[in-house]
């Protein structure tokens, strides 16, 4: 018996067990190499490559709040127990905004027009690895 150039492109049952099971290897793989939260996490605030403040995220035990002294733009910064976010900003992509709150070690929030970075640090912070040559 000849089949059809249709039938023999039809998936079969098999295709589909190939396909879940691919699927959840990628799956398992991207939660095993996500980064875990750390323990003693802490949010550099850095405003033209000068340290304005360190605030140790793990040792907050409310919310605080307070304005970036000295950016061209008014940035209202706020942090919680374990993450920190920009609140509010006059700066005109308002990407540092929409960014979030960063609770990971390795997080980072840049507002551009106000040459600030936010970086969250922490025990378990992801560690360069590269080879060149």
């Amino acid at each position: 018996m000849r089949l059809s150039a249709a039938e023999r492109l039809r998936p079969t049952p098999g295709d589909a067990l190939v396909v879940l099971a691919v699927l959840a290897a990628a799956g398992l793989v991207f939660f095993l190499l996500l980064p875990k939260g750390g323990n003693f996490l802490t949010a550099q605030i850095v405003l033209d490559q000068e340290v304005v403040t360190e605030l140790p995220l793990s040792a907050l035990t409310g919310a605080v709040s307070f304005d970036v002294p000295g950016a061209a733009y008014p940035i209202t910064v706020e942090a919680q127990p374990g993450r920190i976010r920009v609140a509010h900003s006059d700066c005109p992509s308002q990407d540092c905004v929409h960014t979030g709150w960063v609770s990971r070690a390795g997080g980072q929030i840049v507002c551009l027009p106000n040459r600030l970075i936010i970086t969250v640090t922490g025990s378990d912070a992801p560690q360069a690895d590269a080879v060149t040559g």
